[in-house]
C-alpha cells in the first residue's frame, strides 16, 4: 500500500517539474553564466562616454560627437553579442535539464518495472477486476493484484485529468 502512494507521488513531481523549468534554469544560470568583469568594464566605459558625450554640444562640435557616438555604438553591439551568447548558452542548459528531467523519470520507471515487477501493490478480491484481471494485474500474473504498470497508467491519467480541470 505504501508502495502505491510512493509510485503516485513520484508520479505527480515528475508530472509537475517540468512547470519549474523555467526557475531551475534561472537559479542555475545565475550560478553558471555570470557577468565578467571585462563586460562590466564595457558597460561603464559606454556610461563614461554616454557622459562625456552629454556635454557636447552636436551643433558646435559634431565631430567629437560622432566620434564618441560611433565608439558608444561599437561597444553596444559587442554587449549585446555576448547577451545573445549568454542567452543561446542559458536555452541549450533549459533544454538540458528538461531533457534529463524526463530522463529521470524513464530511468525510475524503467528500474521499479524490472525490480518490482513480481510485487503487486494491492491485493483485492480477483472478482473486483473480473474481465480484466489479467491486465490489471500485469506484470505481477497474481489474480486479484494491482501490478505496478496499471497503478503507473492510473496514476498519470488522475494526475492528467487533474491538470485538465485545473488548467495547467
Amino acid at each position: 500500500m505504501y508502495l502505491m502512494f510512493f509510485v503516485f507521488l513520484l508520479e505527480l513531481i515528475f508530472a509537475f517539474m517540468p512547470l519549474f523549468v523555467g526557475e531551475i534554469t534561472k537559479l542555475l544560470s545565475r550560478l553558471i553564466y555570470s557577468v565578467t568583469n571585462e563586460e562590466m568594464n564595457t558597460r561603464a566605459e559606454i556610461k563614461d562616454l554616454k557622459d562625456k558625450q552629454a556635454g557636447i554640444s552636436v551643433t558646435d562640435d559634431f565631430a567629437s560627437y560622432a566620434r564618441i557616438q560611433r565608439k558608444v555604438d561599437k561597444l553596444l553591439l559587442v554587449i549585446k553579442e555576448k547577451g545573445n551568447e549568454r542567452k543561446q548558452q542559458i536555452t541549450y542548459l533549459r533544454m538540458g535539464i528538461t531533457i534529463g528531467i524526463y530522463c529521470l523519470h524513464v530511468i525510475i520507471l524503467l528500474t521499479f518495472m524490472i525490480f518490482l515487477r513480481n510485487e503487486p501493490l494491492m491485493l483485492v478480491e480477483s472478482s473486483w477486476f473480473a474481465p480484466f484481471g489479467k491486465i490489471v494485474a500485469f506484470p505481477t500474473g497474481i489474480p486479484g493484484s494491482v501490478g505496478l504498470g496499471c497503478w503507473m497508467l492510473v496514476s498519470n491519467t488522475v494526475i492528467s485529468r487533474f491538470r485538465t480541470l485545473i488548467g495547467i
